[in-house]
This record gives structure tokens, C-alpha cells and sequence, in this order.
């Protein structure tokens, strides 16, 4: 026992490993995670700072747009990226949406247009080369700035994009169409100063509205009196100093276009119109010169022949000078006479005439017209072109003319104003009369008498039947003499007039007509260049058919 105390002994102590208490101090290696941490959290906010909207544009058709790679541009400049292609709720258009950077969010408004850009050939100009290898991307305009807003409407063709150049939008008013297209130039002096822009018709449907852009410096010729016209196709005239021939251009013929010019001074004829002034759109060159009249007095014509080759717009002259037109012709049946009148509404323009003197018995201004009246101022169908048989209104004074007066409390809302037979109703009805007189005409006893009074058979006087026939037969013959004098001096010169200007007007159109002429020569010229243009765009199309990759590199050998 002792010997196991004695070994247990003379053991060798265990070592203690001395036990330090726990530092309270912050380890570095937790800085690690915490800066990554950090700067992680600082690049969420600044995506999300960055972040730009996310739109959504809707399409009638997803043609070239490719989830993930088609881009939003703006100048060519890419400021974002399409990220979903679907089809909408309807099933009729897609529904595309982008994700644009956060720099480009102030370009986007209730203004702001969205269209594919695609390649495209016009009659005027080939568009969108470059999409033929980088592919479809969505192009915009910004517009004018205006409230933020997320869903647009694409547009299915490309606009006319002038935000950002030079110059000023006007506006233009048309009860037609005429040459209004997207993109069809504006001249001046036949120079191409601008485009139309759009158009559209307006909520009443009586106007087409559109809107055209002049580039800066030539918008400074736009001023308030400034006229606007159609300067599309091919403008002919013929009058007495020969056949004219009026175009802007080949691609006005082709395409159409708006021209424009001053034609006279004004209190405000060196103001430059401003922004989005109204224009009135006149259908040709010649109607744009005109002047314009601001006084409109309206009448209806009551007639009660035919008014066969009377047309709304015809003319109303006053021995030669136009002083208004039709705008309105109507048919009226009574009934309890079985008669028919045709009210003829026309609107004249008191403008046009100057009055010289002052009116008899303390009139004013405003009995003018029941002055005229009295004085036998009629109104009278006349033939206007003998070829065509178009009809006109006349006014002129008929001294012979019966008594009558303007009624100014019609029943048909204007004041009647008189009007009396045209020369040919007058001739035919006095060749009526003629012919019943020479009906009562008692032949046969006449030629009996004549045979007694010969042959002395029962008495040598005439019989008082044959004084009053004879009598009869005279003023017939005086009244077939008044006729023929009036056809004489009225109806055979107006005759003789029509077929002069008829001679005229065939002879310039013969002469316009040959082979040899100066409007043939241009004629076949202009049809030459128009096909030479279309056979080159027609070679254009099918060599970029064959060979897109030669916009590129130029045309190789084999080509």
C-alpha cells in the first residue's frame, strides 16, 4: 500500500492552462459581410433612384418587335428596351411593354407618340434603311410638354416629326380632302418649305382639319392674309389669251401639295401669322386670288319654267360681272292650283358693286335694293355655254318689265326678289301668240271674199269680217316684226357670243391638242420622268431584295 502512495507521488503535475476572461471588443472580421452589406443596400437604392418608368404601348400587330431585344429610341439615341410582348385582353392588338431609363422620363407625356420604325417606301422618299439588319425598334416624339402618363396608343404609320426644328405649325380648313396627305410637301413659289403634318375630320364632319408645318425662314411669309390652295395634279386653263398650263412640281402631280402666297396688302400684310393660325384651303390657284367679301345678302328667285342646266354654285353676274351664286335649288307642287315653282336660293355680295350719287326721294342705303326693283331690276335665266347648256342668273334691268316688288316676309325665310322669262321662254311664248292670231284668221272666207271682189259678183266693198281679219293679219305681222327685231338685237347676239367662244375654245384645245405643242412636249415629258422614277424605284426594291447587305457594303461585282 505504501508503494502505491509512493508512485502516485512521484507523479509529474499536470499543467493548468490559465483561463482569461472574454474580451467585450468588436472583431474586424465582421466588417466583411457588413461593408458587402452596405455597399449591396447602396446599389438597390441606387437601381431603384435610376430605375426608369415601365410604359405600355398597345399595337395592332407585334411585326418585328422581339421581347428583350427591340429598343426604344429617341434620335437614335436607345433609351430603353421592350421586356413583354403579349396579346391583349381583346384579341385585337398586342400589348407591349418597356422599361426606359430614368433620364428619358421627362420626355414622356400625354403628348408623346410611340411608332415601330420599320422600312418603308413612299412616293416621295424611302424610309427606315437601316432596320433591314439592326431589326424594328419603337421610335417616339416627345411633343410638347404635358401631364406624365404610362399607356399610349402606338401609331400604325410613322408621323411627320417636327419637334425640336425650326419654324411654325398652321392650321388649314377644307370641305374636302383635296391633296391633304400625311407628309405631302407645302410650296412656295414653288420651293418645298414644308409638309403636311396630319389631318383629320373635324366632330361635326363638315371640315377636313389639317395641320402643316413651314420651316424656318420661309415661315416668315406666312402672314395673316396669306391664301392657301390645292397645288396637286395638273391645273388647265383656257381663256382668250391662249391655253395655260399650271403645276408646282412632278412630285405635287404625283403625290399632291399645298402652295401658298400673298396676293394683295392689307393693314396686316407684313405680320407674320402666328402659331397655329386657321387658313381657309381653296381648291385651286385662280379661287385663291380672288378677293374675299365679307357681305352676303341672300334672296330666292321664284321660277316657274324649267331650270334644266341650273346647278348649286352657278353664277349670279350683273352684265358680265359676277356678283354671287346659286346655293340652293328647289321644287314646290301646289296643290290647289296643280302648279310648279322652283325657289332658287342665291346669295349675292353688294361689295362688289359701287354706287354713285345719292337715292331720289329721302332713301337710304337699305331701300337700295326695293329701288332697284322699282326701277325693273329682274332676274333672268341665261345660257351660259350654248355647248354645255349650263345655265346662269342674271340680273339686269328690264325697263319694259311689269310692275312688281321685293317681298321681304316670304314665306320662304329671304325676300323674294322678281324675276321675269328667260329670252327664249319669251320668244317661244310670243311665237305662241303669234300662231293662235294666225289660227283665228278666217282663210277660207277671206279667200272667198278676195274671189267676189274680183269677179264683182255681188258687191265691189269689202265685207267688215274681211277689215277686221285683215286688221288682225297686221298686227300679227307687226308682232312677228317686234320678235324678230328682239332676235335680232338680244337673242341672236348672245347666240353669236357662245358660238364665238366655243370657236375659241375649240381652237385652243385644238392647239393645245397637237402633236407639236408645248403642253404635249411637257406632257410626254413629265409622263417619261415619272417612269423613269418608277422603274429606278422598282430596281431599288428588287436589288435591296436581293442584296440587303449592299446598303452596307456597296454593290459587289456580281450584282
Amino acid at each position: 500500500m505504501s508503494d502505491s502512495n509512493r508512485s502516485q507521488g512521484d507523479m509529474p503535475k499536470v499543467p493548468v492552462a490559465p483561463v482569461k476572461e472574454r474580451s467585450s471588443r468588436f472583431s474586424l472580421v465582421w466588417l466583411v459581410p457588413l461593408v458587402a452589406a452596405l455597399i449591396g443596400g447602396w446599389l438597390v437604392v441606387k437601381a431603384l433612384r435610376e430605375k426608369g418608368p415601365r410604359i405600355t404601348i398597345t399595337f395592332k400587330s407585334a411585326e418585328g418587335l422581339e421581347a428583350g431585344k427591340t429598343k426604344v429610341k429617341y434620335k437614335d439615341v436607345e433609351i430603353g428596351t421592350v421586356s413583354t410582348v403579349e396579346l391583349g385582353e381583346d384579341l385585337q392588338g398586342v400589348v407591349v411593354k418597356a422599361d426606359v431609363v430614368k433620364a428619358a422620363e421627362r420626355l414622356i407625356s400625354e403628348n408623346t407618340r410611340f411608332w415601330v420604325a420599320r422600312a418603308r417606301v413612299s412616293a416621295t422618299a424611302v424610309y427606315g434603311l437601316g432596320t433591314v439588319f439592326s431589326g424594328a425598334y419603337i421610335d417616339m416624339d416627345p411633343g410638347k410638354p404635358g401631364k406624365p402618363m404610362r399607356h399610349f396608343t402606338g401609331l400604325e404609320e410613322p408621323p411627320i416629326v417636327t419637334t425640336g426644328l425650326p419654324g411654325r405649325h398652321f392650321v388649314l380648313e377644307s370641305p374636302r380632302r383635296e391633296s391633304l396627305d400625311v407628309g405631302a410637301p407645302v410650296y412656295y413659289r414653288q420651293l418645298r418649305v414644308g409638309e403636311v403634318v396630319s389631318y383629320r375630320l373635324q366632330d361635326d364632319g363638315q371640315k377636313i382639319v389639317a395641320k402643316i408645318f413651314v420651316h424656318a425662314p420661309y415661315d416668315k411669309f406666312v402672314r395673316q392674309n396669306t391664301r392657301f390652295w390645292d397645288a396637286g395634279g395638273i391645273d388647265l386653263k383656257m381663256d382668250a389669251s391662249g391655253v395655260h398650263l399650271y403645276t408646282e412640281s412632278l412630285v405635287s402631280v404625283l403625290v399632291g401639295g399645298i402652295a401658298f402666297d400673298t396676293f394683295e396688302g392689307g393693314p396686316n400684310a407684313e405680320e407674320p401669322a402666328p402659331e397655329d393660325s386657321v387658313f381657309p384651303l381653296f381648291p385651286s390657284q385662280e379661287k385663291a386670288k380672288e378677293k374675299i367679301y365679307s357681305t352676303k345678302n341672300y334672296f330666292v328667285l321664284l321660277f316657274d319654267g324649267s331650270v334644266r342646266g341650273l346647278s348649286v354654285g352657278a353664277p349670279v353676274e350683273f352684265r358680265g360681272i359676277q356678283m354671287g351664286q346659286v346655293i340652293d335649288i328647289k321644287t314646290e307642287f301646289d296643290l290647289s292650283t296643280n302648279k310648279v315653282q322652283i325657289p332658287v336660293i342665291v346669295a349675292t355680295e353688294p361689295e362688289r358693286i359701287t354706287f354713285v350719287g345719292t337715292l331720289p326721294g329721302g332713301l337710304t342705303r337699305k331701300d337700295l335694293n326695293d329701288y332697284l326693283v322699282s326701277q325693273g331690276m329682274r332676274a333672268q335665266l341665261r345660257s351660259g355655254n350654248f355647248i354645255t347648256g349650263q345655265l346662269y342668273v342674271a340680273l339686269d334691268i328690264f325697263p319694259k318689265a311689269a310692275p312688281a316688288q321685293l317681298v321681304h316676309n316670304g314665306r320662304y325665310g329671304y325676300p323674294e326678289f322678281p324675276t321675269v322669262g328667260s329670252t327664249f321662254e319669251e320668244v317661244g311664248s310670243k311665237l305662241s301668240n303669234i300662231l293662235d292670231k294666225l289660227d283665228k284668221i278666217p282663210l277660207e272666207q277671206i279667200g272667198a271674199d278676195v274671189r267676189d271682189t274680183v269677179q264683182g259678183a255681188k258687191r265691189i266693198t269689202t265685207s267688215p269680217e274681211l277689215l277686221r281679219t285683215l286688221k288682225s293679219l297686221e298686227e300679227a305681222v307687226k308682232e312677228m316684226r317686234g320678235l324678230l327685231a328682239q332676235w335680232r338685237t338680244q337673242t341672236s347676239p348672245e347666240l353669236n357670243t357662245t358660238l364665238v367662244q366655243a370657236q375659241s375654245s375649240l381652237a385652243a384645245m385644238e392647239s393645245a391638242l397637237r402633236a407639236d405643242s408645248p403642253i404635249q412636249s411637257r406632257l410626254s415629258a413629265a409622263v417619261e420622268e415619272f417612269a423613269a422614277a418608277a422603274r429606278a424605284l422598282k430596281v431599288l426594291a428588287d436589288s435591296l431584295e436581293r442584296h440587303p447587305e449592299s446598303v452596307l457594303f456597296g454593290k459587289g461585282q456580281g450584282q
